[in-house]
């Protein structure tokens, strides 16, 4: 009897191991695929409403329009807020000066801000985290604010 108990502790013990390693796996595989969704759908925005000045490739338009890069991006704060609301107010990026000004997306919703900069911190910020809704709800308070 002795010998049946343990054996059929064994196998709970397994058991349990394998589901509570199958639990952590598909809550990264959901995270994963939430993240993967944020860039899928912020590089078709970014395509939309960014592109066009600074370019597909984020490289932007040479003395027009600053490249998104890590420098670019440090606030992303204040990224949010450019994104939504625009900016007239000369950025220095790598030490170039850019004076024209971005114009705003009012249209755009909190969640596609969101994806965008998802896309944006993904592709050009070395940063691999969802920017969440509420994240551009608070950066959209403040620069309303400001």
């Amino acid at each position: 009897m002795l010998h049946f108990f343990r054996r059929g502790r064994f196998r709970y013990l397994i058991l349990c191991s394998v589901s509570s390693l199958a639990f952590v796996f598909s809550c990264q595989s959901e995270e994963s695929t939430k993240h993967a969704q944020y860039v899928a759908e912020g590089y078709t925005l970014f395509q939309t409403h960014c592109a066009n000045c600074h370019q597909r490739d984020g490289k932007g338009l040479s003395n027009l329009y600053p490249a998104i890069t890590p420098e670019y991006l440090k606030d992303k704060a204040k990224v949010i807020c450019w994104i939504k609301n625009g900016v007239n107010q000369s950025v220095t990026v790598n030490g170039k000066t850019f004076n024209r000004p971005m114009p705003a997306n009012p249209a755009l919703k909190e969640l596609e801000i969101a994806e965008i900069m998802t896309y944006m911190y993904t592709t050009w910020g070395n940063d691999s985290k969802i920017t969440t809704t509420e994240t551009v709800q608070k950066a959209l308070e403040q620069c309303v604010s400001n």
